[in-house]
């Protein structure tokens, strides 16, 4: 009964995710894109008398799309985390913190054989 009302644990107060995608005109097959992650505080406890704070991330990214020997290759890059926030990035059930990653970049390429 003492929990009756309460936020349960890890359920943020708000969540919003935008994100925007651009087809560059001056190259063909170059995609710029932004994300933005908020996540609201989230409680600790049932008896939500501790929490973590609320947190927003950037995230950027680009894409060529480019054909080699007749064969489609994407390469992508990204960005997250830009501006290297700490931050907790959720709550388990049984209390569990888990840390938010730091300022990562990843680099890739696909195609078809």
């Amino acid at each position: 009964a003492a929990t009756l009302g309460n936020t349960p644990i890890g359920v943020p107060s708000a969540q919003f995710n935008l994100g925007a995608e651009w087809d560059t005109p001056f190259l063909q097959g170059l995609t710029l894109a932004a994300n933005v992650i908020h996540t609201g505080r989230q409680y600790v406890d049932t008896a939500n008398t501790q929490e973590i704070p609320s947190w927003t991330r950037l995230d950027l990214g680009a894409r060529y799309h480019t054909d080699i020997q007749d064969r489609p290759v994407t390469f992508r890059a990204s960005v997250e985390n830009v501006f290297d926030n700490d931050y907790w990035a959720s709550v388990a059930s049984y209390g569990t913190l888990a840390q938010g990653a730091p300022l990562t970049v990843k680099l890739s390429m696909t195609t078809d054989f």
